[in-house]
């Protein structure tokens, strides 16, 4: 997170602020922790936008991708070996790493800032419709949905989300670096730190595989 100077917060004067009361402070405080995390809070809306599209998506074409839905979304049995809970551990990871590999592409790209920023879209989509094609099934795919999808997937989308901020400031300083009377080089260091974050990005995907296959040995056999 970026911390605001307080020096640029102009002070209130002193009878509106007694006015505002206990408040005032409160509203100040509310108001650099939007400033100073704008663009978290845009990559958040992108992807809760996407789950907003995929919940509209299934509604208005459930009768011809149910099918398929059924097909991919169908309750998976719980891993009872070391291999199969391996197998199933990388397949849920899979999708993940996938994008993050792709958010990692777009940042060395001064052109990948577009890509970047629809990936938390395209992720929220999968769980938009995950959720509304469970919920359609009544009280029982309700219950999967909060046990089984919702927890591993907010995980992953924490790392998507973090990992599409970096891809866009990674992929500005290279646009930079074509700018007429721009300085070239000078970005080792910030690609250090790039390759360290997403590397923190790798280890919540693989969280979020591991909060799955074990939300499954808990509850997954409840459903099937």
């Amino acid at each position: 997170m970026n911390w605001t100077d307080r020096s640029r917060v102009p002070a209130l004067p002193g009878p509106s602020y007694r006015a505002g009361g206990p408040a005032a402070p409160a509203r100040q405080t509310w108001g650099q922790f939007f400033a100073a995390n704008r663009q978290l809070m845009l990559f958040t809306l992108l992807f809760l936008a996407g789950v907003l599209l995929g919940v509209v998506v299934y509604t208005l074409s459930h009768a011809v991708i149910g099918d398929e839905l059924r097909t991919m979304l169908e309750v998976r049995p719980r891993p009872d070996t070391f291999q199969t809970g391996m197998s199933a551990l990388f397949a849920s990871c899979f999708s993940t790493i996938l994008l993050l590999a792709l958010l990692f592409l777009c940042g060395l790209s001064a052109c990948g800032a577009p890509v970047a920023v629809l990936v938390p879209v395209f992720f929220g989509l999968g769980l938009g419709m995950s959720e509304a094609y469970y919920s359609a099934q009544g009280a029982a795919g309700v219950a999967v949905t909060a046990l089984l999808v919702v927890p591993h997937y907010l995980i992953a989308a924490a790392a998507l989300v973090l990992g599409g901020m970096e891809a866009v400031r990674m992929s500005l300083l290279f646009s930079r670096q074509i700018l007429p009377g721009a300085s070239m080089g000078g970005l080792w260091g910030d690609f250090k730190l790039y390759c360290v974050r997403f590397l923190a990005f790798l280890g919540l995907a693989f969280l979020a595989g591991v909060v799955d296959v074990g939300m499954r040995l808990l509850f997954a056999g409840l459903f099937q």
